[in-house]
């Protein structure tokens, strides 16, 4: 079972690839779209605790994440986040930007910085995501997997929180329409992350309210 907080321990600060990935990219002689001039990390908030978490296939773009991956005070908020126990913050304007529009059914931003987190299968910022084929090769994107699936998602089907698949749910090995357990959500969502409406979107926005 992999411990994805200790995965992403081994990487130094200021590294942009981290060091299981390298030899993946190397292979792939830069035949990807993924911006290596940021930082990388595959999930963000408080992922050891936050009661809901919502699932998303990689991260976007912004020129904030090249300045970020540059600047000593962007490395240490990585090395924080990395740990799983960093809150959002409004440090990335844009990726607050990001939050506030699609996930305010879950409340104000305050609430979002301290009570949700969002996992990712791929590590790496892209502005639009095609290399679905590279996230099967990068050892990063196999560890999230690996630790969905063997923690977060029995923890949700247990109740003991809310995990809320809000983009390619066949990636993370669920059937998008359906419930599992008492908590683990793969409702049908848009392209770009939002949920379509339906009793789902009802079910999930009224359970929720009770998580946070």
């Amino acid at each position: 079972m992999t411990d994805i907080f200790k995965f992403w321990s081994m990487i130094s600060k200021a590294e942009t690839i981290h060091p299981l990935d390298r030899p993946v990219f190397a292979r792939l002689n830069d035949s990807h779209g993924f911006d290596l001039r940021c930082l990388p990390c595959n999930f963000g908030g408080k992922l050891r605790t936050a009661p809901i978490v919502l699932l998303y296939l990689s991260p976007g773009f912004a020129e904030t994440d090249v300045r970020l991956a540059r600047s000593k005070e962007g490395q240490e908020r990585y090395v924080k986040q990395r740990t799983g126990r960093l809150g959002f913050t409004d440090q990335h304007p844009e990726a607050a930007r990001w939050r506030k529009e699609r996930l305010a059914w879950l409340g104000e931003p305050s609430v979002i910085n301290d009570k949700v987190a969002i996992a990712n299968i791929g590590a790496y910022h892209s502005r639009t995501f095609t290399d679905h084929h590279v996230l099967a090769a990068l050892p990063s994107s196999r560890a999230m997997l690996d630790w969905a699936q063997s923690v977060l998602f029995p923890q949700a089907e247990r109740g003991e929180r809310m995990v809320v698949c809000m983009r390619a749910a066949n990636f993370w090995g669920l059937e998008a329409g359906q419930r599992y357990g008492r908590a683990l959500f793969a409702p049908q969502t848009t392209r770009s992350g939002h949920m379509r409406r339906g009793k789902m979107r009802e079910s999930i926005e009224r359970m929720a309210r009770r998580y946070v």
